[in-house]
């Protein structure tokens, strides 16, 4: 953890001097060490976490490689936040349906905001905002769920709401108005986010599916 932490001091100083080679070769090493913490895990939570993450580690290159790989990048977060919804599905299959409200209205209007300024990219984002918004969801539904670890499904949960602000900057960032400001807070939601995510995996005792309830 050390390590990805000197990794991602160093992606934030290149962000504040503008410095893009030492962006690109630093900002995929802190999710790579979260994943590579979770290697020596099991079970199936921490297994689509990592996976999650690794694809996250695709994702980030991608975005720093080009601005015209950006459709790859935001394919490689796509399938990342899939993973951390099959494993949070995965724990907890209770459907919670009153928390869809605040989830969609966070989505929606995100969207709402963003939108004029899509162009071209409009479909890919909404698909993009319904899937992190699902991950979103099942992420807050496994709080009172998980009786053995309530506090990594409070991780899940936080997790999941910094990684859903961070893309929103993200966007924001790319459509609308480049900040330098900005970029610096969304890494740090962004590894905050993916941290507690990391976070949230199970232990090595296998998972146990708790029955289904209304």
């Amino acid at each position: 953890m050390v390590i990805g932490t000197a990794f991602a001091a160093t992606f934030l100083y290149s962000t504040a001097i503008g410095e893009p080679a030492g962006r690109l070769i630093t900002k995929v090493v802190p999710v790579l060490c979260l994943a590579l913490w979770l290697l020596p895990r099991r079970n199936a939570s921490a297994r689509w976490i990592m996976t999650g993450l690794l694809l996250s580690a695709i994702g980030d290159f991608c975005l720093e490689w080009s601005s015209s790989w950006f459709l790859a990048g935001l394919i490689s977060f796509l399938l990342a936040h899939l993973a951390y919804l099959t494993a949070y599905v995965g724990l907890v299959r209770r459907a919670r349906l009153i928390l869809l409200v605040p989830v969609a209205a966070f989505g929606v209007a995100s969207f709402r905001v963003l939108e004029p300024s899509l162009g071209d990219m409009t479909l890919a984002v909404a698909i993009y905002t319904a899937v992190i918004c699902c991950m979103l969801w099942r992420a807050w539904a496994t709080v009172g769920d998980r009786p053995s670890e309530p506090r990594k499904a409070w991780w899940a949960a936080l997790g999941a709401t910094s990684f859903a602000l961070s893309d929103t900057l993200v966007a924001w960032t790319r459509f609308v108005e480049p900040s330098t400001t900005l970029a610096i807070a969304l890494m740090l939601l962004y590894w905050g986010g993916q941290w507690a995510i990391a976070a949230s995996a199970s232990d090595d005792s296998p998972d146990i599916m708790p029955p289904v309830r209304p």
